[in-house]
Parts: structure tokens; C-alpha cells; sequence
């Protein structure tokens, strides 16, 4: 079985990237939640109006990704890589994603997605990313309940084959977590009466998912940092002098890892995550539209966090699609800030904040080529052990239609990281995602 999963995802030679310049989709059914107007990604999105009288429809679909390369950063841990974004170097199965999309009539509708990985230290691993199910109601209103993608952005609420890049921006997992902002709950979203053709706003409540992977990769990364918080122990001196410059090189070496939350500082940022009950909320219009300018979202969760206090996340988003030379191009920023009230290692309160920004564009500069960058920072705060970071990155993709709802994608792309101003790392990866189904999968052009 896993031979013949391998054997599929490693099939074509050739993957490009969604086009993401306006095409003219086919509008949601009604109980299919909306996110990104002009968003190629989302299957419930792009799933045609039925004009037929049959009242139950299905649409299954598959994608798998796989990344070959490395970094120059050691065992890549220092990188913040996130959920599914490759570790090791050489072969990376970042998943594969079996999921399905079924209607119920006009009014009801059931989404799930598993997906399963393998690295070699983990190994073979899975988890429900989403299983929810959208309930449409008169007056523009619609229900969802189950587990989802927060709404929160855009990159929250994207799928590991529908990433631009090989892996999910660092403010995002900063800021939201290593998996992102995946909710246990339900919300509902209203269409708002207005100009332009979609204004949503969208509220909910629920818990966070706990994930079941990464207990290897956990434990991995912990030896990696206590190597690194021990180097240089064994060359002490008697000689005083000597004692405070190993004492300095130590600090040094205990600062290389504060990349890591909850490493040094005196609060533990990995308590700062959203845990077990939060509000969520999203107000998005493309009122907006034209003059390169397509979308508008604003996003909002609070609640209670893992020091049993409370965390606030806003966000930003701007999504819009031009020309150059007469090649279609698009272009995304999205900016974040945390406020996070805490306990410190010595358990009296206070509190710490952090934020977060990308800009990234893509041209088809070619018949399904398309170059595209990203530039990203996280502020990062020292009380909490993580430094700021920086990346640039850039990659060419390559799309390769298999036939009508079936596509191949290969991806080469260059990252540079200015960890904190203690270092810097260089990374290539080689990446290949397959998508198969779904009634065009969201991938409908």
C-alpha cells in the first residue's frame, strides 16, 4: 500500500502553481462557507452549481507533496518550518491528503480531509485536518460546525496543496502556531448587503485541535537545543578571565536557539497559543475590487490561552491581480499582532506581545510558468525566548495538466534566513504536489 501511495505522488517530474489572477468562477452553492473571493484553493468553493435533480452529489479528491533538497541549518530546526513543511534533508513526504466533499441537496454539506506523512525519523503519521458540515439558511446566512481552518487570513485556511510556497509563512506559525489556528466548534457567516459582489463576516467559537504528530520531531528538536545550550562546557579554565568569556560564549550559544518559543526568556511563548475556548471572528469584501486591488479581509481570536489567561490575535490581509506586460500577476500581504497575558517561569503576571508581516507576488511569465516571492518578518520577543526573524524566498513553478480534474506541479525554490542577527541559513528545495478530483478540486480555471 505505501509503495503504490509513493509510486503515485512521485509519477510526473513536472508541478506548477495555481494561477492566481481572476478567472471567472462558478458562484458557491449555498451551503458551501465562503472564503477568498478569487481564491483558486478551496474545493467547496469552486464545486458547480447542480442544475440537476439529483439531491446527493460526491467529490473526492487527492493530493500528495514531496519535497527533495536541505538546508545549511542544522537538521533544519532552527528555520521554524511549521506544519507538513519539510525537516530533513534529502526526501520530505509532506502528505498526502485524501478528502471528499459531499452534498446533501442545496442546503447541506459534508467536508473532510486525513492526511498522512512520513519522515524518517517520524515515520508514517496522520490526523483529520478538517471534518465539518456547512448548513445553509435563508437570508444569506450559513452554519458550520465540526473542525476546520479558523477563518482567520488567507494562509490559515489553505491546505498543504495549495501553499505558493513550500512552506506557510513564519508570522503565521508564530503567531497562530506550528499547525496554524485549526478549530474545534462552529460559526456562522452572514452575506452583507453592499456593493461589490461578496462582503462575509463570519463569528465563531471552539477549542483549538490538539495535533497527534510530531512527538519524535518534539523530542528531536529538544536535543538539538540542549546541544546547543551545552556547547562549549568543556573547554573551562581556571583562569578567571577565560571563566567569563566561556560564560559569554554559552550565552551566546543559549541565544543560537532562542529561534525556538519557550527556549530562554522568562515567559514560555509556547503557552501563548489559543487553547481551550476562543471567539474568532472575519469581515472580508471585495468592494474593493480593481486598480490591482481585490480583496479586503480584517480577522480577529481571543480567548483563553495555555497560561490560563488570555491571548489576542489580529490580522490584515490585502489580495489583489495586475498585469505585466500583458502576463497575468497577483500579489498578498497579510500582517499579524499578538498580545498574549501571562505567567513567568516564576509564576507572577505580566504579558508580552509580537507581530508579523508578508509580502508576496507571483507573474505567469509563461504559458503555465510562474515566478513568484515572498518576503516575511516576525518581531519576535526576547522576555518570551524567540528572536525576530527574517526570510526572503523565491521559486519557479511549473503546472503540467494531467487532464480535466487532475494537475502536477514542480516547484524550485531558494530561501534565505537571517535568524535574529546570530546567523544566517540557506535553503533549496525541489518540490512536487499531485492533485487528482474533486470535482475540479477547487482547481477550475
Amino acid at each position: 500500500m505505501r509503495t503504490a501511495t509513493l509510486s503515485l505522488v512521485l509519477i510526473a517530474p513536472l508541478l506548477a502553481q495555481h494561477e492566481h489572477c481572476d478567472h471567472d468562477h462558478e458562484p458557491p452553492t449555498p451551503a458551501h462557507p465562503t472564503a477568498t473571493p478569487d481564491s483558486p484553493h478551496h474545493p467547496e468553493l469552486k464545486i458547480p452549481t447542480h442544475e440537476d435533480e439529483h439531491w446527493f452529489h460526491f467529490h473526492p479528491h487527492l493530493s500528495a507533496a514531496i519535497a527533495l533538497g536541505g538546508s545549511t541549518s542544522e537538521k533544519n530546526l532552527g528555520l521554524i518550518r511549521g506544519g507538513h513543511a519539510p525537516i530533513d534533508d534529502g526526501f520530505n513526504l509532506q502528505g498526502i491528503e485524501l478528502g471528499a466533499l459531499m452534498e446533501l441537496g442545496p442546503a447541506v454539506s459534508l467536508h473532510a480531509i486525513y492526511n498522512t506523512f512520513w519522515d524518517r525519523y517520524d515515520h508514517w503519521d496522520g490526523e483529520w485536518e478538517e471534518a465539518y458540515a456547512t448548513f445553509s439558511l435563508p437570508a444569506g446566512i450559513s452554519l458550520r460546525a465540526g473542525q476546520f481552518f479558523a477563518p482567520f487570513g488567507h494562509e490559515n485556511q489553505i491546505h498543504l496543496h495549495d501553499r505558493d510556497f513550500v512552506e506557510p509563512p513564519i508570522s503565521l506559525i508564530r503567531l497562530l502556531g506550528e499547525e496554524g489556528l485549526v478549530v474545534q466548534g462552529g460559526d456562522i457567516g452572514i452575506h452583507l448587503p453592499g456593493p461589490g459582489e461578496k462582503t462575509v463576516f463570519r463569528f465563531g467559537y471552539g477549542q483549538s485541535r490538539s495535533h497527534s504528530h510530531g512527538g519524535v520531531r518534539d523530542f528531536r528538536r529538544d536535543l538539538y537545543l540542549e546541544a546547543l545550550e551545552h556547547a562549549g562546557e568543556e573547554d573551562h579554565h581556571d583562569d578567571h578571565d577565560d571563566d567569563d568569556h566561556d560564560e559569554d560564549h554559552e550565552h551566546e550559544e543559549h541565544e543560537h536557539a532562542h529561534g525556538f518559543a519557550g527556549n530562554g526568556g522568562v515567559y514560555d511563548v509556547d503557552d501563548a497559543y489559543l487553547d481551550d475556548g476562543f471567539f474568532f471572528a472575519r469581515l472580508e469584501s471585495d468592494i474593493c475590487r480593481g486598480h490591482g486591488l481585490n480583496l479586503a479581509g480584517v480577522s480577529l481570536a481571543a480567548g483563553q490561552n495555555g497560561f490560563g489567561r488570555t491571548t489576542w490575535v489580529l490580522g490584515a490581509d490585502l489580495y489583489g491581480t495586475f498585469a505585466v506586460a500583458d502576463r497575468p500577476a497577483w500579489w498578498r500581504t497579510e500582517a499579524f499582532y499578538r498580545y498574549v497575558d501571562a505567567y513567568d517561569r516564576a509564576g507572577n503576571p505580566g504579558h508580552f506581545d509580537e507581530c508579523g508581516l508578508y509580502v508576496a507576488a507571483g507573474c505567469e511569465f509563461h504559458t503555465d510558468w510562474t515566478a513568484a516571492g515572498r518576503i516575511e518578518w516576525a518581531s519576535g520577543n526576547r522576555m518570551a525566548g524567540a528572536e525576530r526573524r527574517w526570510r526572503a524566498s523565491a521559486n519557479v513553478t511549473h503546472l503540467t495538466h494531467l487532464g480535466k480534474q487532475a494537475d502536477l506541479h514542480s516547484r524550485l525554490q531558494y530561501s534565505f534566513d537571517d535568524l535574529g542577527g546570530y546567523g544566517t541559513e540557506h535553503t533549496v528545495w525541489l518540490q512536487f504536489v499531485l492533485n487528482l478530483g474533486a470535482g475540479g478540486h477547487g482547481h477550475q480555471h
